[in-house]
């Protein structure tokens, strides 16, 4: 906050009155210049050095070219300020949605193997042991179908 701002916050409610009064920006310039006119000597030159009342040729026009630019500056950090938040919060939500979507891995893979025998005929109901020592792969690698042969071996696999 600037110096004067604490100053200036002190006429708002005036100025706003003054504003909605008048109706637009536009018919308020026109009131404050209008009073700056009528009530003061912001329109008046100094001529000859003894003058006691006015400004030089120039310098009101420059007051308010300053306060202008000053006003303007600020406005414009405030909008680049604004563009950056606004854009930064677009960059949060794409990468929360990005997070949303994103699927977890796997805690661990598991694969499960089985042999002509188990595949032809689907057992119903839990194993016995007996069951299970009986219907346990007993053939060697080398008298597995070829597709069946492992290549190398794999690590365990969950079903997804």
């Amino acid at each position: 906050m600037e110096p004067g701002a604490a100053l200036t916050d002190a006429y708002d409610q005036a100025l706003l009155g003054i504003l909605q009064h008048a109706g637009g920006v536009r018919q308020f310039l026109h009131v404050l210049f209008g009073f700056l006119y009528r009530r003061t000597d912001f329109y008046r030159l100094l001529r000859r050095p003894a003058d006691r009342l006015g400004f030089p040729p120039g310098a009101a026009r420059a007051m308010v070219g300053q306060a202008f630019k000053t006003f303007e500056h600020m406005a414009q950090q405030d909008e680049e300020r604004r563009q950056r938040e606004m854009e930064e919060k677009m960059k949060e939500e794409e990468e929360a949605a990005a997070e949303r979507t994103k699927v977890p891995p796997a805690a661990q893979e598991v694969e499960i193997e089985s042999t002509a025998e188990q595949a032809s005929a689907p057992r119903q109901g839990p194993c016995t042991p007996e069951e299970t020592a009986e219907t346990a792969p007993s053939t060697a690698a080398s008298e597995l179908p070829e597709a069946m042969v492992p290549t190398e071996p794999q690590p365990p696999q969950l079903p997804m």
